[in-house]
């Protein structure tokens, strides 16, 4: 593994040094960074919609579009635009969750405008031909189907549904099987009206490109585009959880699941850092704390893990595992809180600590070396970071330096205090997927 790279006096980090925000005067925002290493450009488009934005018995409407954009426009045909992009020796594909929607291209450096060229005819110009709408239902029922047939999904579902009792954070992204089957194209064309505008989108270019050339480019063809709706203000606020829930999930399954969640703060506030220190600690790599006890010592499972994701909401932190024959959930359970006790309240070896922080910025520093992770980054904190409590020089992707400097920081005594608060028993919904071969 390399070393990650200092910070700079400059306070601009490898990730977003030489990034240059244009806005035009629709409101469509623009990222650039040219890296001319090797003769790609990754080409995005970022919509500021997901499944947060979905309102009660619509859920899945933000991954629905995102099929849907690639069925057509009124210039290109049905499955035109991934046959242009083969033709052209590049790949496309797309992802939706909790706050966005991306769709991304790399291409070789002397045809990536092909790109932009789609994205600009796309985000207005959309067919919904109710042919095709009724066909991509399906195809998304299916899926949705098979990810009921996911064990860890399922689990997950079941939590998430559990901890949160009234912000959109309750419902999974692909949405609920009911809200898709009745979904119609009518809705489906006020959905896209709504939030795919230039004022909502952010375009991400990174890799071997002139900037000039490329701003201009992207101005001919968005320039000319009216800015769109206000997109509608999102208020609802998770009320406190006031004790543990539990939810048992039955299902035919040679491995039983554990899922332990907690309430956790949202993107860029002052604790966040040292929970991503807590989940380092407890889960990356083999002499990490859930791997040395639940693997090594007592051999319970064949995976555990932590993970805390920011959001534009506060979210959750949680910790999921694989129980092994012969080992009971309850076990592990009760393994799992021990360190999270040791962890709260026993001194913490000052390398330990050290490496935590080490693996997180060798995390992004190495994800920098690809032009398609680079802009996913800068495209991720575009979107999502923008909370006015942060500083205007800190907000958007200038958060990611703000969070490398803040993460450095961060010390015992924060996460014990982080531990103490967040990952009280009150505040958890404990999820168990067990076996019953009367479940089908």
């Amino acid at each position: 593994m390399s070393s990650p790279q200092p910070a700079s006096h400059d306070g601009f980090s490898a990730l977003t040094r030489n990034v240059r925000r244009t806005h035009l005067p629709n409101g469509l925002t623009i990222l650039t960074k040219e890296v001319h290493t090797h003769p790609i450009v990754a080409a995005m488009i970022w919509y500021r919609v997901g499944s947060r934005n979905e309102e009660l018995g619509h859920t899945g409407k933000s991954h629905f579009l995102e099929h849907m954009m690639f069925k057509g426009t009124e210039r290109l045909g049905k499955g035109e635009i991934d046959l242009l992009t083969q033709i052209r020796g590049g790949r496309n594909n797309a992802f939706t969750w909790l706050d966005f929607t991306a769709y991304y291209f790399t291409f070789a450096s002397d045809r990536w405008e092909m790109a932009l060229e789609i994205e600009a005819d796309r985000i207005r110009n959309t067919s919904f031909a109710p042919e095709e709408f009724e066909s991509e239902k399906q195809v998304i029922i299916e899926e949705l189907q098979m990810g009921l047939d996911s064990p860890f999904e399922l689990l997950e579902n079941e939590v998430w549904a559990t901890a949160f009792r009234q912000h959109p954070y309750h419902s999974p992204t692909v949405g609920w099987l009911q809200d898709v089957q009745g979904v119609t194209v009518e809705d489906m064309k006020r959905y896209y009206d709504q939030w795919y505008q230039p004022r909502n989108a952010t375009v991400v270019l990174v890799g071997d490109f002139e900037t000039e050339q490329a701003i201009t480019r992207v101005t001919e063809l968005f320039g000319h585009l009216p800015a769109g709706p206000e997109p509608p203000a999102m208020k609802i606020v998770e009320p406190p959880q006031r004790g543990e829930k539990r939810v048992i999930v039955k299902k035919i399954t040679p491995v039983e699941r554990l899922m332990i969640a907690y309430h956790a703060p949202e993107i860029a506030h002052p604790d966040s850092y040292a929970l991503h220190v807590a989940s380092m600690l407890f889960s990356h790599g083999r002499t990490s704390r859930l791997y040395q006890r639940l693997q090594e010592k007592d051999q319970s499972v064949t995976m555990a893990y932590a993970s805390y994701n920011e959001h534009i909401d506060p979210s959750l932190f949680y910790i999921q595992a694989e129980i092994k024959s012969g080992h009971t959930l309850a076990a592990v359970e009760q393994a799992i809180y021990e360190e999270i006790d040791r962890l709260a309240t026993e001194p913490i070896p000052e390398a330990e600590l050290k490496k935590a922080k080490r693996q997180i910025e060798a995390m992004y520093v190495l994800g920098n070396e690809d032009v398609l992770n680079q802009a996913t980054l800068l495209g991720e904190y575009e979107t999502t970071a923008n909370r006015p409590e942060l500083p205007e020089e800190e907000r958007g992707y200038r958060y990611l330096d703000a969070y490398l400097h803040r993460t450095r920081e961060v010390t015992t005594a924060e996460v014990q205090r982080v531990m103490r608060t967040y990952l009280h028993p009150d505040h958890r919904t404990v999820g168990y997927l067990v076996n019953d071969p009367k479940e089908s």
